[in-house]
């Protein structure tokens, strides 16, 4: 990577990085939303709703199929059993956060594990029952 003696920040180093970005490659697998006025935009909404790849309709499709096909069944017989699903990311999701396989864990949607952490400690009492949180952390 190329090193600047000046600011990181200026548009010369944006070029420079977006160069060398590693990753750019993966931006064609995304559907990108519009803007009201439907002209192209910037998305940095990662952290709630990512971008939709663009493989996700057929994916999603497959798994629609074993569950009309096997029914409760599908948790056991589909192309890909959804019991083990876990399992079968457990590799993948370590190598991305950089930790072992014993580490990880594929589980809910954020809001289902906060409350699945909340219910393992909070013991509400008359004088301490209410939960601070940031304004509009959710959409």
């Amino acid at each position: 990577m190329m090193e600047f003696n000046s600011n990181h920040n200026s548009l010369d180093a944006a070029r420079v990085f977006d160069k060398e970005d590693a990753l750019a490659k993966f931006r064609n697998e995304f559907h990108f939303p519009h803007a009201p006025e439907g002209e192209d935009s910037l998305y940095f909404c990662g952290h709630s709703l990512g971008l939709m790849p663009k493989r996700t309709e057929e994916y999603l499709q497959a798994e629609l199929e074993d569950w009309k096909y096997h029914g409760v069944e599908g948790h056991f017989r589909a192309k890909h059993p959804w019991l083990p699903y876990h399992e079968n990311i457990t590799s993948s999701f370590a190598k991305l956060v950089g930790a072992k396989e014993s580490e990880v864990v594929a589980m809910n949607t954020l809001t289902v594990n906060l409350h699945l952490m909340m219910v393992s400690f909070y013991r509400p009492t008359k004088t301490r029952f209410k939960i601070l949180i940031e304004n509009n952390t959710f959409p």
